[in-house]
């Protein structure tokens, strides 16, 4: 009696080690990509900063703080609004109310 209970703990033991040796296996074998950014003219134009007082403290469209990190500005119904680089404020100028609610 003994001994059918022993067996039992043995393919119950065996059966759960198998189990997280699978999912360990599986788990490591997945392949992970890192994304690899490069630097593209929004960001560039970014790193080149005018030295302006604008009334809105992020990039609408990008969301990028403007505090020091302004490269473009727009005139729009009487205030000034700075843009982290010229793609940002073009993108504005399509469609501003899309990112009027966006404005702080």
């Amino acid at each position: 009696m003994i001994c059918k209970y022993v067996i039992m703990i043995m393919k119950k033991t065996a059966i759960l080690i198998g189990l997280v040796l699978a999912f360990t296996i599986v788990s490591c074998n997945e392949k992970k990509e890192t994304e690899i950014h490069k630097a593209d003219d929004r960001m560039m134009q970014a790193a080149r900063s005018l030295n302006v007082k604008v009334d809105n403290k992020t990039d609408p469209v990008c969301g990028m703080e403007t505090d020091g990190h302004v490269s473009d500005t727009i005139q729009y119904e009487g205030k000034v609004y700075g843009f982290c680089s010229t793609g940002c404020k073009e993108e504005f100028v399509k469609n501003p109310q899309e990112y009027l609610p966006k404005m702080n």
